[in-house]
């Protein structure tokens, strides 16, 4: 087998190394013959070889050209109808070119350090995977898989819960790494909802949970008024959500928000 190229620092690289949890990830992700996958960091290829045993279809963004060539002597030269390789920045792929079926399933383990800015680049364009199947940090896990009340739950809970279903999956110890990261991390599954009608944008659902959560100490009531919505109209809007005065964010469920961010919008 060709030695892969070093991990390099500036990139995030942590690789999978241990195939137990390559069949994990398969089984979460219900891969079978002939799915259509996209595969966000392939790095070494243990994960793209077991699709590709599994009968899959894969497309493979890879942003380190390095990679991308022992990937090709790797794998491609061995599926050159089932592998594709796109060296490309996921933060700034152009989705529509990419040669990927709709829907497709995705599944990558995210540099951890730009997973959430990845997961919401995805939002809008979800209606092109069937679900997402992904390794991430174990506290931005949390945060998606987070109910109203706990430390977990927060702006990105209520919003990745408006766009996906976050169904649990497993952990994965340092060790299965190489190089082994500092943190701890969580394969989970992302299953994307129809959105709900009431609003007509998510942006503006956006916008509001980035003042609900401005300062998690303060109640909701507070951190709106300080963005800007009038006392006598908010007043109103959360008496008709069924949101107590003095609640915190924290406390609201996702329910609450599509609610106000309903209000807010009829009120402009």
């Amino acid at each position: 087998m060709l030695d892969p190229p070093p991990a390099k620092k500036s990139l995030g690289q942590h690789f999978l190394v241990d195939r137990s949890y390559c069949r994990r990830i398969l089984r979460l992700a219900a891969i079978g013959e002939g799915d259509p996958v996209l595969e966000i960091g392939p790095g070494t290829g243990l994960l793209t070889e077991r699709l590709l045993e599994a009968g899959a279809r894969v497309v493979a963004i890879e942003i380190d050209p390095d990679m991308v060539n022992h990937l090709t002597d790797r794998l491609a030269v061995r599926y050159p109808s089932r592998l594709t390789l796109v060296q490309a920045d996921v933060l700034a792929v152009d989705w529509e070119a990419l040669p990927v079926p709709i829907p497709s399933k995705v599944v990558g383990n995210l540099p951890y350090n730009i997973a959430s800015r990845i997961i919401q680049k995805m939002m809008p364009i979800k209606h092109r995977f069937q679900s997402l199947t992904l390794m991430l940090q174990k506290e931005l896990a949390q945060r998606l898989l987070a109910s109203p009340g706990g430390g977990d739950y927060g702006y990105f809970s209520v919003l990745g819960q408006y766009h996906f279903r976050a169904v649990a999956g497993f952990d994965v110890p340092a060790g299965a790494f190489r190089p082994p990261p500092k943190v701890r991390s969580h394969v989970l599954r992302l299953e994307p909802t129809e959105t709900p009608g009431e609003i007509s944008s998510w942006r503006p659902l956006q916008r509001l949970l980035r003042a609900a959560f401005a300062q998690r100490r303060k109640t909701l009531f507070n951190n709106l008024r300080a963005a800007g919505v009038p006392a006598p109209a908010l007043e109103g809007f959360l008496r008709e959500c069924g949101i107590p005065a003095r609640a915190r964010a924290e406390e609201v469920p996702p329910a609450g928000f599509l609610c106000l961010a309903r209000m807010l919008q009829s009120a402009v």
